[in-house]
């Protein structure tokens, strides 16, 4: 068990941690990213998986090369990350707006109605705890 967090003995510069720990860090990730997948079904989460699992590919194979195969895919993944990140947002944002919408159509209709069955109370219980200004 001492072996396995030994940070004695280094890699490469590519990768400097040992395997075993590598490997461990490696499969936690996995776990991890898939149960928060299947809790939110967003595929960012799936490219978080990829990205931390695919730096193990530099435990076997630790030339320049690949090296620089993987972090060009780091990169693209990042990106890819970040943009679905912002799309989220934008929908978000979006629903948001809806909801607000609606809840405006919802409060326009109540004042209409209520307009209609006592047009000539403007002081009721009604008006005061709904017509407050302070709610926003």
């Amino acid at each position: 068990m001492q072996n396995l967090f030994s940070f004695t003995e280094l890699q490469s510069r590519f990768a400097p941690f040992p395997k075993s720990l590598h490997i461990v860090f490696c499969v936690i990730a996995t776990i991890v990213f898939l149960a928060i997948y299947f809790r939110t079904r967003k595929v960012s989460n799936l490219l978080w998986m990829v990205a931390c699992d695919m730096l193990l590919v530099l435990q076997f194979y630790n030339d320049k090369i690949t090296a620089l195969v993987i972090g060009i895919c780091e990169v693209a993944l990042f990106v890819s990350i970040f943009v679905l990140y912002l799309s989220d947002k934008k929908k978000e944002k979006e629903i948001d707006a809806k909801c607000d919408e609606c809840l405006k159509d919802i409060e326009n209709a109540v004042k209409s109605e209520r307009s209609k069955i006592a047009s000539d109370v403007k002081d009721d219980v009604i008006t005061q705890a709904f017509d407050n200004n302070d709610t926003k």
